[in-house]
């Protein structure tokens, strides 16, 4: 009995011994130390380039900020006449946070700005300095170098094994192939967390230091993206493990370099050119035709509805008027709408087939956790579009109060000012707006937890599918391996 339990434990601690052994051998590797080196190096770089750019856009929020406060501190500009007349536009702005290091802001917009009466977004991205600046981030790091170093350093894994002779001797010892095999993904996943966590805490610790700042939602949010990277990086030391099963080394090397090639350029840039085939846009002078054709068919429905009284500031005590600028304000909304879908809908025909990459897919998951890219763009969107209401309601509400006022909501009430006035009236109130903070909208709601991690998990499922075809590709072959 006692001879048996013996039997039993064996190959377990001949394993331990196994892995040990593999990890020295890795961290000894000139090819790793020297890869550690250069991870140390950019990750280092990445935190004091994000940090200046970090330090730009709160400069730009700020100015912004200040922008909407002085606006108030002035007063005028937040009469309820100034502000549906087009004074002042409605600001949702996405507040700087030191998420900037796993997602890039010149992606996607960071502010949307519009006019309280319709959406008709007019979309901006904070500029200045950062721009020019080298341009490094945590996602490039970790999805795209991390993974080629793993693919590098694992692509000789069996290959390397068999021409020293150990695999032969491993499999007469009574080491199964497929127990070697994962002993080695074992071992380069651990090199994995080695040159990748190490160097990123000490990376965002700098960050912190540089920028003054502390976030420790941001730091769990940061833990849980480098947990989300392991998938990735163990896709690419399978496909590794799997190349270092050819026969033939130089048909190796150029499978490495293809690979890399396919996920980091080819699939991006066939992406980008099939999605603006598939779903093409507008010229800016289209546009512009499509708009004022637009405008141009709503007056010439409300020059035969109701008369050429519609198109007079002089009569607009019978609300003809208000209906015929309603009624264009409301055509040309609808036609940025329908461009701005246009718009939405080849941007995620380009994100649809640029999936297919693992490193697109971890930039979706990034963006999700953090907040960024086009998944904050999508909520932007639906916060405007959702403030506007809202603004327009309170706006109603408090104009009803002033007894002075016609109610006529519509956009060029102060332009039509002298039609009412010789009767004492204004068409819109001359109060102030008791709420001008809302405006400025800085709280850009997103999904919650659960809805989170559902899309996290749908965009997991294809890498995770990847895997399991590449452990079962890697078995197959190994066990048809020829090790004499």
């Amino acid at each position: 009995m006692k001879n048996n339990d013996t039997d039993f434990r064996l190959p377990s601690s001949a394993f331990k011994t196994l892995l040990l052994k593999d990890i020295k051998l890795l961290l000894r590797d000139l090819k790793f130390q020297i890869f550690m080196v250069i991870l140390m190096i950019l990750f280092v770089l990445s935190a004091i380039s994000s940090s200046a750019t970090y330090d730009n856009y709160r400069k730009e929020y700020q100015d912004a900020l200040t922008t909407h406060q002085n606006k108030k501190a002035n007063g005028k500009d937040f009469q309820l006449i100034e502000m549906i007349s087009g004074a002042v536009d409605i600001t949702v702005i996405d507040m700087p946070t030191p998420s900037l290091l796993f997602s890039r802001y010149e992606n996607f917009p960071n502010i949307i700005r519009n006019q309280v009466d319709f959406y008709s977004p007019r979309f901006q991205r904070y500029k200045g300095e950062q721009e020019a600046m080298f341009s490094l981030d945590w996602y490039f790091i970790l999805a795209m170098l991390a993974g080629f170093i793993m693919l590098i350093l694992s692509f000789e894994a069996i290959s390397r094994e068999k021409r020293a002779g150990t695999f032969r001797l491993l499999s007469i010892s009574g080491f199964k192939r497929q127990s070697i095999l994962w002993h080695k993904y074992i071992s380069y996943m651990i090199l994995y967390l080695l040159i990748t966590f190490v160097p990123a805490l000490l990376s965002l610790l700098l960050f912190f230091a540089l920028t003054a700042t502390w976030d420790g939602i941001y730091m769990v949010k940061f833990l849980i993206v480098l947990l989300l990277s392991i998938p990735f990086a163990s896709f690419f030391v399978f496909l590794g493990m799997f190349i270092s099963m050819f026969k033939n080394y130089r048909n190796s090397i150029i499978f490495v370099v293809f690979s890399w090639l396919l996920f980091v350029i080819i699939v991006p840039q066939s992406a980008n050119i099939f999605g603006r085939i598939i779903t093409p846009l507008m010229s800016t002078a289209e546009e512009s035709a499509r708009i004022k054709t637009a405008r141009d068919n709503a007056t010439e429905a409300a020059i035969e509805k109701y008369g050429d009284r519609a198109l007079s500031q002089y009569y607009i005590d019978d609300g003809v008027r208000v209906k015929w600028v309603i009624e264009q304000d409301e055509a040309q909304a609808l036609e940025w709408q329908r461009q701005d879908a246009t718009y939405k809908k080849q941007t995620k025909t380009i994100l649809n087939i640029d999936s297919i990459s693992p490193f697109a897919q971890f930039s979706r998951i990034s963006e999700i956790v953090f907040d960024k890219g086009y998944y904050l763009f999508e909520a932007m969107q639906q916060t405007t579009k959702n403030t506007i209401s809202q603004l327009r309601n309170l706006m109603i509400e408090q104009d009803s109060r002033d007894e002075t006022s016609a109610h006529y909501f519509y956009s060029w009430a102060r332009n039509d000012n002298n039609g009412l006035l010789s009767g004492g009236r204004v068409p819109f109130s001359m109060q102030m707006f008791d709420q001008p903070d809302f405006v400025f909208v800085t709280n850009i709601p997103t999904d919650d937890m659960a809805t989170k991690a559902l899309k996290i998990l749908f965009r997991l499922l294809p890498i995770l599918v990847l895997n399991l075809v590449l452990i079962v590709c890697s078995v197959v072959k190994l066990e048809k391996l020829d090790i004499r």
